[in-house]
């Protein structure tokens, strides 16, 4: 009945309620680390948001969703935890692209504040100069360098040239959005800019 007529949000709104309330064999918290895993995807999304980010619409994310229930069962009967989790990562596993890389080189480049990279990188802003001010402590910066670059990073095609695309990073509350202008990938750094300047009017004295 659901499938048939509902929308992909109604379909795994149902699962996920039926789910609260008793045990299946996708209760349990490894379902949605699966998920993640499988789809390079940091493991604090939730399994839904994952399998719909993945797909174009929802019939796709239907099927998608399915497909991914009936072979984490299936899995499930003959793996334990351990090996499933390994085999979702050895799934996901693919060499990193020139956006990858680039966001990569940005983040760090926000810990030091080198405005010559930053500025290099990102699409123009009137305001991106809030991007270079309030540099970490160089010890600091190299603690959290050793983080930022080991965190994952999933990108999606938002277009059918694949001349742009979404970031969803680990501790990014929000894809990040990139764009290939003249042969050079540029990030759209609209939305961490006012993230920048919310924080900032909310403690002036940091």
């Amino acid at each position: 009945m659901y499938t048939i007529s509902g929308t992909y949000n109604e379909v795994a709104a149902l699962i996920v309620g039926y789910n609260l309330d008793r045990e299946t064999p996708i209760t349990s918290n490894e379902f949605r680390q699966f998920v993640c895993l499988k789809n390079g995807f940091p493991t604090n999304y939730s399994w839904e948001s994952v399998i719909k980010e993945c797909t174009k619409d929802d019939a796709e994310a239907i099927a998608l969703m399915e497909k991914t229930i009936v072979e984490f069962v299936e899995l499930g009967n003959r793996m334990t935890n351990d090996e499933l989790l390994h085999f979702a990562l050895e799934c996901s596993e693919t060499d990193e692209g020139e956006p990858e890389k680039l966001f990569r080189l940005f983040d760090q480049s926000l810990l030091t504040g080198d405005r010559e990279i930053i500025e290099s990188i990102i699409m123009d802003n009137a305001d991106a100069s809030i991007l270079w001010q309030g540099a970490y402590p160089v010890d600091a910066a190299q603690r959290l360098n050793e983080l930022v670059s080991s965190q994952s990073i999933k990108s999606i095609p938002l277009s059918e040239d694949g001349k742009s695309l979404k970031l969803i990073v680990a501790g990014w509350p929000f894809p990040i959005k990139m764009k290939e202008i003249n042969g050079q990938w540029k990030i759209n750094a609209d939305q961490i800019i006012e993230l920048r300047k919310s924080n900032t009017a909310k403690n002036p004295n940091s």
